[in-house]
């Protein structure tokens, strides 16, 4: 497998581990709206046409602070000309490995529809769609109200699969003139984020099933390229919420997962990672060139919020709300290392990771990786704009390898709530001195400008604020006060949101000795179901939903993460 070697602390809290988990590896460690459904949100930052409001919430919060909110205009995919739904199936499982091979009589270079019927369903798997061109894509998408997937039946292998194909989409976007979605789950259209939990077209949810001896993703593509997710929700995945992977065997020609749109999604309360794209095993999977990531929420995850490996040219990730990751950061099964907000990892091309919100974790706020393979070209990669906040540890870990003619580059980003904490787990560790750290084997140039970050931390080895150390530079950087973003609707967390809040555990799995937890009052828990308590007795080793009078349920989160207009962030995250 390839290595990534860190020093000192890092090694402790950054490091991504890989861990083989049912035969898939395991790694902790866009374009503007077309009129062509190739990667338009719904609305955009400086949407003019008012939605309905946010309620209120957080600081500076409220409806009258809420961003406007534009709403798409209806006819996205043109109206439909052949179409075909799925037959209800009377067991409950939605079951097609070669859905080509079972429905014969459907002409799959000319179906504009593929519908499946509203319900709900145990499992739902679909292998090899067609090979469509990107002038004509097959949409798939629900009809006659929502489709929910899971929970599926104990110990069962998954819940959602799809494979195969190129220029799909799957939308659970209400649009009556295309003849996609339902009136009744159109999830945050025209903004509509304080609503939308539990109605969107398609809903996952796993229940945090972990029964089975491969734990499930929300939903797994695999084999596929050149496709569009929208309108979907993802909730209580038992390992990841979504899953995107072409694993290639050595030897085998490269498929790479290509031009891949993701985008106006609702991931959360997931046993593992929000997304996980990729792996970084040997031989690496295949790549991502042209991956769009943009307004979807990945919040309250118990590893990374954002995991995606392989990236490659062309790329963008923004206007996200990448929150309340890590919360299995003390018990987690897969072992240590898998406590970061975020990991990204790249391979070639010109990338961008921009106006996105980075909140919460518990050793890295960005894991950050770049090794090419063979053939791979130069990196160019812009983080700018973005804003980072509220964890135990230290903002980034740059493990860069190879190439000096590659660059990396940091402009305007924000860091705050950098307050360590990590000792709570390991006792050895170390405060970080640097916001950020780094391998020893940088050879590509690292350029720090504009950006601004709280507290007592140097930016980096050899550069306090501003200068030159080897291959970086850093310049126009300011350490002083950060102020905190707020958003429309909050949810009431307090100074410290992200660091009172995990799974409930018994004992520190990952801590020496494996303590028991003490959970003081204030502390949040998320228990076995999803349901967010609240501790207002110093409890131990009592599960919040049988201790009523240890714990308080709170209500379920809004999770309406658009950032006020009076905030200076206004512009980042979800639109």
């Amino acid at each position: 497998m390839r290595s990534f070697h860190l020093l000192g602390h890092w090694s402790l809290a950054a490091l991504a581990a890989v861990v083989v988990l049912g035969g898939l590896s395991a790694v902790a460690c866009g374009d503007s709206d077309d009129e062509n459904g190739g990667g338009g949100g719904s609305g955009s930052p400086d949407g003019t046409q008012n939605g309905p409001g946010g309620s209120s919430g957080g600081p500076g919060g409220g409806a009258g602070d809420a961003p406007a909110s534009s709403c798409d205009a209806f006819g996205r995919y043109g109206a439909p000309t052949v179409t075909y739904t799925i037959p209800v199936p009377q067991n409950g499982h939605i079951s097609y490995p070669d859905i080509q091979a079972s429905l014969k009589d459907v002409d799959w270079s000319k179906i504009d529809r593929l519908y499946i019927p509203a319900g709900k369903y145990k499992s739902f798997q679909i292998g090899n769609l067609p090979e469509r061109d990107a002038a004509h894509p097959l949409v798939i998408t629900n009809i006659g109200g929502q489709v929910q997937v899971g929970p599926n039946d104990p110990w069962a292998g998954f819940i959602w699969s799809i494979n195969g194909g190129s220029n799909w989409i799957l939308t659970g976007r209400y649009d009556p003139d295309s003849k996609t979605g339902d009136v009744s789950a159109p999830g945050h259209r025209c903004g509509d984020y304080p609503n939308s939990r539990g109605k969107y077209g398609f809903f996952s949810d796993d229940a945090l099933d972990a029964t089975g001896s491969y734990v499930h993703m929300g939903l797994a593509v695999a084999e596929a390229t050149s496709f569009e997710i929208e309108f979907l929700e993802i909730a209580r995945s038992g390992f990841a919420g979504l899953r995107l992977l072409n694993s290639r065997a050595a030897g085998e020609p490269e498929h790479p997962m290509e031009n891949v749109r993701i985008h106006d999604n609702y991931i959360h309360d997931t046993g593992g990672e929000g997304t996980y794209f990729g792996w970084t095993g040997n031989p690496p999977s295949n790549k991502f060139p042209k991956l769009q990531i943009y307004n979807n929420r990945f919040v309250r995850t118990g590893n990374e919020a954002l995991q995606i490996q392989e990236v490659g040219d062309g790329s963008e990730i923004h206007h996200n709300m990448i929150g309340f990751a890590s919360l299995h950061w003390r018990d987690n099964g897969l072992g240590a290392n898998q406590d970061n907000n975020s990991q990204i990892h790249v391979r070639e091309g010109t990338i961008a990771v921009h106006h996105n919100v980075f909140m919460g974790g518990a050793a890295m706020l960005l894991s950050f990786f770049s090794a090419p393979e063979d053939g791979d070209g130069d990196r160019h990669v812009t983080f700018s704009e973005n804003y980072f906040s509220d964890t135990l540890s230290g903002g980034g870990y740059l493990n860069i390898q190879g190439s000096a003619s590659s660059s990396f580059t940091f402009d305007k980003n924000s860091f705050t709530g950098l307050t360590f904490g990590y000792s709570k787990l390991n006792p050895k560790a170390k405060a970080p001195e640097m916001l950020f750290g780094r391998s020893d084997n940088v050879q590509s140039s690292i350029a720090f400008t504009n950006n601004t970050w709280d507290g007592t931390m140097k930016l980096f080895p050899g550069i306090d604020l501003n200068g030159t150390a080897g291959i970086a530079t850093a310049s126009g950087n300011t350490n002083g006060q950060v102020t905190p973003i707020t958003f429309v609707s909050g949810e009431n967390w307090d100074s410290d949101p992200t660091r009172h809040l995990e799974f409930w555990a018994p004992v520190a799995k990952l801590a020496p000795g494996t303590p028991e937890i003490t959970y003081q009052p204030g502390d949040r828990v998320v228990d076995a179901i999803g349901d967010i308590y609240e501790c207002t007795v110093a409890s131990k080793n009592e599960k919040p939903a049988e201790h009523p009078s240890s714990w308080k349920k709170l209500p379920t989160p809004v999770d309406d993460y658009r950032v006020t207009v009076s905030s200076p962030y206004k512009g980042y995250g979800v639109y």
